[in-house]
């Protein structure tokens, strides 16, 4: 029985190991691509038991970034040799359609999900559900002072770098020039937008603030965005 149970996990980790040991090449218009490269680690765990899905399970990442892992499989044991070699965006959803629980040692196991696309990551840095922008972002209200509003002619391509810049609301007062802004959410890390609008508003403290409209969000401070498209590089 302990010989048929032995090779029963080896064949599983071989059946895990096809379509693993090529990892495809992301292209830099992916809204879910890796981000910057993790430093090299690699480790070897082994196999405990593992997990296939029929249909995707879907998750999300938050404001952390986690490690995304290469995997190769052991030819005629039941192991596992994690190469990090990347990490995921944060606030982005992902499918993933594997599953495994390693050991990390004599009283602790670890679980890797399979991110399709991208690589095996630990589970517990992944969130169920689709992300959404207004996860994590407290309710707060600021009233400005209008000193001009720009609608540009022609969008004007930028993005976001690692942090997630955060979105507001804007109502217009109809007898007064002034704007409030309340916060909505965040924009993606690493991604890239669109801005049709422009404004500078003064604060209480007589400080004039400038802010971009982007397209299908609202207001962001201009200073959180980059001209330009987001490219793994950046």
């Amino acid at each position: 029985m302990d010989i048929l149970k032995k090779t029963l996990t080896v064949l599983t980790a071989l059946a895990l190991m096809a379509p693993l040991a090529i990892v495809a090449p992301v292209s830099a218009k992916t809204t879910t691509a890796t981000t910057t490269q993790a430093s090299v680690k690699k480790q070897t765990y082994t196999i405990l038991s593992s997990s296939f899905y029929k249909t995707a399970k879907t998750y999300h990442t938050k404001d952390a970034k986690p490690v995304v892992y290469k995997a190769v499989m052991g030819a005629d044991r039941p192991t596992m040799t994690l190469t990090a070699k990347g990490k995921l965006k944060a606030g982005t959803t992902y499918k993933f359609t594997k599953q495994v629980k390693v050991k990390i040692n004599a009283k602790k196991s670890q679980k890797y999900s399979y991110v399709k696309g991208q690589g095996w990551v630990v589970s517990s840095k992944l969130t169920a559900g689709k992300f959404k922008a207004a996860s994590g972002v407290k309710k707060t209200a600021t009233k400005y002072t209008i000193v001009s509003v720009t609608a540009l002619k022609k969008a004007k391509t930028v993005h976001t770098k690692d942090a997630r810049p955060v979105v507001y609301k804007a109502a217009v007062a109809a007898d007064r020039p002034t704007m409030t802004l309340t916060t909505n959410g965040k924009l993606k890390a690493a991604t890239t937008y669109k801005v049709t609008k422009q404004a500078k508003l003064k604060n209480a403290a007589k400080k004039t603030v400038a802010f971009s409209y982007v397209s299908g969000h609202g207001w962001v401070l201009q200073r959180d965005l980059t001209n330009g498209q987001f490219m793994n590089a950046d």
